[in-house]
Formats: C-alpha cells, structure tokens, sequence
C-alpha cells in the first residue's frame, strides 16, 4: 500500500474542482472591484489594483513564513536533545 503525506483534495458533487488560470482570476476580481468602485475607470486600472494587491498579500505571507524559520529551527534542537542519547 502506498501512501502520502500529501493533503487530498477536496471534490464538489463528486467532481474535482476546476482550477482557474492566475489571469482569469485577476480579471474576475478586477471586475468585482469596479462593479463596487468607480465603473468610469478602465478595467484595466482595476487590474493593477488586483495585481498590487495580491503581490502585497504573498508578500505579507512571505514575511510570516520568513518568521516561522527561527522558531522551527530552536524546535528541531530541542527534538535533538530530547531525542538523541547523551554523549560522553
């Protein structure tokens, strides 16, 4: 039997759900935002917006993952020395 360690993915009516393209994306959120904002804008401005806003995001993720190593790496000395017999 094989197994991983990987997360399954979750199906919809018993259908795997459809992944959109990162532009398709961007443009549907563009479009959400200047239905709620100034519809004289060109879409095109609300592209950007989107494009600002999710680089700010996985910037924001990156930081908070960058914060995460310190800790992990004080965690995996603990295990070492709880875990490997004592020398000498």
């Amino acid at each position: 039997m094989i197994t991983s360690n990987s997360m399954p993915i979750s199906k919809v009516d018993g259908k795997q759900p459809r992944i959109i393209p990162t532009s398709e994306l961007i443009d549907r959120l563009a479009t959400e935002m200047r239905e709620t904002g100034d519809r004289e804008l060109p879409l095109s401005f609300y592209v950007e917006q989107v494009k600002r806003k999710l680089a700010n995001e996985n910037a924001a993720n990156d930081d908070k993952v960058n914060e995460k190593t310190g800790p992990a790496v004080a965690t995996s000395s603990v295990f070492a020395c709880w875990a490997l017999p004592e020398q000498g």
